[in-house]
């Protein structure tokens, strides 16, 4: 797969398909290879041309010491657009990579057409958002941890994870293997470059993106949340507050929807992207009933 040196990083990405542009980004400490896995760039490039790339710090790219706010993150995105010559583009973030879509629309709105949010926890809204200590897989992960006995806290908490990681020995690692599988014991190793940048600390920042900012946003931003969030109140927030807001819910999916439930994931996306082409009533309130519409 390609690379492309920007300012500050170099980026690996990849690119699919003809048509409008459809730009996928992972979330805080995953890469791009998690829409591969889940299957939608190939779901989508019939009708769109989709480029998905690795953050800086992530995957395949280079990670640099610091940089990490999501605004920089916004200006990194704007310049890949720049680079590889796109149109305005939708933008499909899970996470992190929601937040990042969300500020480069603020930050350079004539490159993005509109967003679609998958799951997304906002660092600007956390005075509303009380559940960060709740959330499953953070959970889930926790109990494996303590199996070798080491803590990596009850609630999230990525600078311990990420200390923790190189101590793990080789016993430790294959006890691991057992819970979590191959795939997800590749994941934690390839976290180590985080490790020693300012990413744990700076990604949940507002970087100011407030909640007034947030407001501000024009384009079109859809909003799929899983039917287990721990984000509701984030959801619930933006169905009131944003000028183009539609919901949907993703059902059987606790955070990872596209790994989760694959099939209906991509069936929402793919569905909210045609919309975005084709316009017409296609809105749903923050209170709509789980499952898929359309």
């Amino acid at each position: 797969m390609p690379r492309i040196a920007l300012t500050n990083y170099e980026a690996h990405y990849q690119q699919v398909g003809q048509g409008p542009d459809v730009v996928l980004i992972h979330g805080f400490t995953s890469n791009m290879a998690m829409w591969v896995f889940g299957g939608i760039a190939n779901a989508l490039k019939d009708r769109f041309r989709v480029t998905s790339y690795d953050l800086r710090g992530h995957g395949a790219s280079s990670a640099p010491a610091t940089g990490y706010t999501t605004d920089v993150l916004a200006d990194d995105l704007a310049e890949l657009h720049e680079a590889l010559q796109l149109q305005p583009a939708y933008i499909v973030g899970h996470s992190l990579g929601g937040v990042v879509g969300m500020h480069a629309a603020v930050r350079h709105p004539e490159r993005i057409a509109g967003n679609i949010l998958s799951d997304t926890y906002f660092p600007g809204l956390a005075a509303i958002e009380p559940n960060m200590e709740e959330v499953e897989i953070w959970i889930a992960l926790r109990e494996i941890f303590l199996k070798v006995n080491q803590d990596i806290g009850a609630s999230v908490d990525f600078r311990r994870l990420l200390n923790i990681i190189p101590t793990l020995t080789a016993a430790d690692q294959a006890s691991m293997r057992k819970d979590l599988g191959p795939p997800v014991v590749r994941w934690l190793s390839q976290l180590k470059p985080l490790a020693s940048t300012t990413a744990p600390e700076e990604v949940f920042q507002a970087a100011g993106l407030t909640p007034d900012v947030l407001r501000t946003i024009r384009q079109p931003v859809v909003a799929l949340y899983d039917e287990r969030t721990p984000f509701e109140a984030t959801w619930t927030w933006l169905g009131r507050n944003l000028q183009d807001f539609r919901g949907d819910r993703v059902p059987g999916a606790a955070h990872l929807a596209l790994l989760e439930n694959p099939e209906v994931f991509t069936h929402l996306v793919r569905k909210h992207l045609l919309s975005f082409c084709e316009p017409g009533p296609q809105s749903s309130s923050p209170s709509a009933p789980a499952g898929v519409k359309g």
